[in-house]
């Protein structure tokens, strides 16, 4: 009976990890008087979507620095 204890965590596990890893899980939490919306990623996904936002950012923040870069070197 023990070896069932021990599966049984193992397989809830494997699958919130993979309920995770498909998105983001959403709740809200009402009391009486106030209301949080609550979101779940995994680390990874939430790694994963930090890196593009960064990337993404970088990627325009660089071409405008380019731009002016250019400018600059004219003008000396």
């Amino acid at each position: 009976m023990s070896g069932s204890k021990v599966a049984a965590p193992a397989a809830q596990d494997t699958r919130i990890k993979s309920i995770l890893e498909q998105g983001a899980v959403k709740f809200v939490i009402k009391t009486k008087d106030q209301k949080w919306q609550c979101t779940l990623l995994d680390r990874a996904t939430h790694e994963k979507k930090k890196a593009q936002k960064e990337s993404s950012s970088a990627a325009s923040i660089s071409g405008s620095e380019s731009g002016s870069s250019a400018s600059s070197s004219k003008s000396h």
